[in-house]
């Protein structure tokens, strides 16, 4: 555009300081030996500026009346039921399946160790009054024993005093 030609336009005064500014000279570069196609040089645009329009405006009376959003009651539901229907539903319901077998698992092993702990408790009672058993046997031999020994004492040193006796 040229300065003469300027329009009395919201555009006006960007073009004109378009206009009015003078362009910078391109120095080209020293040619090099090897022979290659040059592209042509590209035509300087001047870019437009976009035409605004006013912001339309409604009266009071055009508006539209504003809709509430429908309130609707959301069932507690835990994390399985919510993913149900996606992707990641499989691994939520593996792990469940996990979870709980596990949880079956040490159940049965705990009723298992009560059982065996029981099955011990009783075998243990049984041995130990077995053991008292034994032990009162033994007790009785060697208090049997006891007795018969200080029996042959008894007599062995009757024996002796009685020799003695015949001897003085």
């Amino acid at each position: 555009m040229d300065e003469k030609t300027v329009k009395t336009t919201p555009e006006a005064p960007a073009a004109a300081k378009q206009a009015a500014a003078p362009k910078a000279e391109v120095k080209k570069a020293p040619a090099k030996k090897t022979v290659a196609k040059k592209a042509p040089a590209r035509k300087a645009v001047a870019k437009k500026a976009p035409i605004k329009k006013a912001p339309a405006t409604k009266s009071a009376a055009q508006k539209a009346p504003v809709r509430k959003a429908q309130v609707t009651k959301i069932e507690k539901k835990n994390v399985l039921e919510l993913f149900e229907d996606s992707i990641i539903a499989v691994p939520f319901k593996a792990a469940n399946k996990t979870f709980m077998a596990s949880l079956g698992l040490l159940s049965y092993v705990q009723d298992e160790l009560d059982k065996q702990y029981k099955e011990f408790d009783k075998k243990f009672t049984k041995y130990a009054k077995d053991g008292e058993k034994v032990f009162d046997q033994l007790e009785d031999r060697v208090e049997d024993f006891r007795k018969d020994v200080e029996k042959k004492v008894d007599e062995a040193r009757d024996r002796v005093r009685h020799t003695l006796n015949k001897a003085a």
